[in-house]
């Protein structure tokens, strides 16, 4: 390159770096050069040099690695704000739970509802059974109190709860839900899916402020994990008009992919709904806010017993967990996004719900030709027979959650037998089939840090290395794939590769900065590294306590 033909010189330039860029034509760099939000040079720093005039900002990285933004695949953004707000109830054992709810109780008027953060796991406590409402009636007897387990799926509510909601043991199932019972037939305490649906809309909605909160705090805690773009797999009308709100007044920096929950069918929201027709809406503020997908749920989660399996659970023997909707129901929303040019992506976790999903997107396809539809299967949970063959013919996307398969090793075991448990959570298996899968955590499920993620789809173990040896290690991925997963790949899954998840020249300057090289450091070191700078549009967002923040360097080195 010819300075002297610059046109214009650039306003940052980041020098001396070990940048790994994800273009396959150039994947490894030491400079980047950008103006307005773009970058106009990725490179040599020979050649960068030349970009810089006298009002440049320069940043020497001593060596640091770069890697393009980390793209969050799959997480639920209002929720996992929420529950950095709500009562924490993450990996404690059964009793501390039981302490924090006596606790927090004290603070409330009686009769009104207490609400966990996700979310409790019982296959951690040294008794995994399914907890109780007594047990809750006992440290709340005057509040209705509702803790969501750690899938999402189901939750533990007390007697106060489902009096309040008008719920008594004559309650029967709804379709794609379940109240568990006692062996009398009374009320258990969890309920699952739809049915927990039913306590749920009895909960006062937060009100704007506290919305307007929750976005806030989970923006701050992914900007610290190096994330610069999200897929939102719960898209409200609420999330909507706060999004707007927060992106006109430059607020908000993160970069949001929406998918909307209930725009369609008998739940479907009116103003979601009419939204909808609307859509879609793409790269406004700047390439911060896009929605042009509709979420479905086919199915539930294992741990909640609800994933459609084609053959009984191991440890519950008739059971074969609960189809979201019939065929016909779901033929009908899935063929109406299409015709409204809008991606489908639905969560499918057990093989009998992946069956019908490929099943019914083959359908719609056939009626409504989308020549690069990228329909998702989020999770892709558990795979058999022919469908990672059946997906990859159709051009189905695959979007999985790394950290779910040591942390949900022992359950899946006991659930599904080691001869089904083979082909769960089986991220590396699904990427030999289908080329490619993009990377989240399901987020509050999870919490969203793309290293911890990168780290299980590597080694197939959790931040406690367990399972030791990791969780059938043959179904692992490696580095570099996992790295695309979260980068190029996740990108390519909201149709977005022409401008993130990877550093060229015309992308957006999107970038984390990493104190360590995650290619090189000894696995289990993933877990360790951490984010110093996270970059959107050549912007730094986020600096690691302890670090200047780049942008306050002079011009000119």
């Amino acid at each position: 390159m010819d300075a002297n033909k610059n046109t214009a010189y650039a306003q940052h330039v980041w020098l001396n770096g070990h940048i790994y860029t994800e273009d396959d034509n150039a994947p490894l760099a030491s400079a980047m050069a950008c103006s307005g939000q773009r970058l106009v040079y990725v490179g040599d720093d020979d050649t960068a040099r030349q970009f810089i005039g006298p009002d440049t900002l320069v940043t020497d990285l001593k060596g640091l690695t770069v890697v393009p933004g980390f793209i969050e695949g799959h997480a639920h953004l209002q929720s996992y704000g929420e529950s950095l707000l709500q009562l924490h109830i993450r990996d404690l054992s059964r009793q501390e739970i039981l302490k924090a709810v006596e606790e927090a109780v004290k603070d409330l008027e009686p009769g009104a509802w207490l609400i966990g953060g996700m979310g409790w796991n019982n296959e951690v406590w040294s008794d995994p059974s399914y907890p109780t409402r007594q047990e809750l009636d006992t440290v709340s007897p005057l509040n209705p109190v509702m803790l969501p387990r750690m899938d999402g799926h189901m939750i533990w509510v007390n007697s106060q709860a489902f009096s309040a909601c008008g719920i008594t043991d004559a309650t029967p199932n709804p379709q794609g839900g379940e109240f568990f019972r006692c062996s009398d037939g009374s009320l258990h305490g969890c309920v699952a899916n739809k049915a927990a649906d039913m306590i749920k809309r009895h909960i006062p909605d937060p009100d704007r402020e506290h919305r307007i909160r929750a976005l806030l705090a989970a923006q701050k805690q992914l900007l610290a994990y190096g994330v610069t773009s999200i897929n939102d797999m719960s898209t409200s009308w609420e999330n909507v008009c706060d999004l707007k709100e927060l992106y006109g007044k430059g607020i908000y920096k993160l970069r949001f992919h929406g998918a909307l929950r209930h725009a369609l069918g008998r739940d479907a929201d009116p103003k979601l709904h009419e939204y909808f027709l609307k859509c879609p809406e793409t790269d406004l503020y700047d390439n911060h806010y896009t929605v042009r997908a509709v979420k479905f749920l086919a199915d539930g989660s294992v741990g909640a017993q609800s994933a459609a399996m084609t053959e009984e659970y191991s440890d519950r023997p008739g059971h074969f967990g609960t189809k979201m909707y019939t065929d016909e129901q779901f033929y009908q929303e899935v063929k109406e996004a299409a015709k409204h040019h809008m991606q489908a992506i639905t969560h499918a976790i057990g093989d009998a719900a992946i069956d019908q999903v490929l099943r019914i997107y083959k359908k719609v396809l056939d009626e409504v030709p989308v020549p690069d539809h990228r329909f998702h299967i989020e999770h892709f949970q558990t795979v058999t027979g022919d469908s990672r063959e059946r997906a990859a013919k159709l051009g189905v996307w695959a979007s999985m959650q790394p950290t779910h398969a040591p942390n949900s090793a022992s359950m899946a075991l006991r659930r599904l037998g080691r001869k089904r448990a083979r082909g769960a959570y089986a991220g590396g298996l699904v990427l030999e089939t289908l080329g490619r899968i993009s990377c989240g955590s399901d987020a509050p499920v999870a919490p969203p840090d793309p290293l911890d993620g990168i780290h299980s789809a590597v080694t197939r173990t959790n931040k406690n290395l367990e399972p030791k040896g990791g969780f059938f290690p043959e179904n692992a991925m490696t580095r570099e794939q996992a790295l695309k997963g979260y980068t190029i790949w996740g990108a390519y899954a909201q149709f977005t590769e022409q401008d993130k998840g990877s550093l060229e020249k015309g992308k957006l300057a999107d970038f984390a900065v990493l104190d360590r090289d995650l290619m090189t450091v000894e696995a289990d070191d993933l877990l360790h590294i951490q984010v110093l700078y996270t970059v959107i549009g050549g912007e730094t967002v986020y600096c690691a306590e302890g670090h200047p923040d780049p942008l306050l360097q002079k011009a000119g080195l």
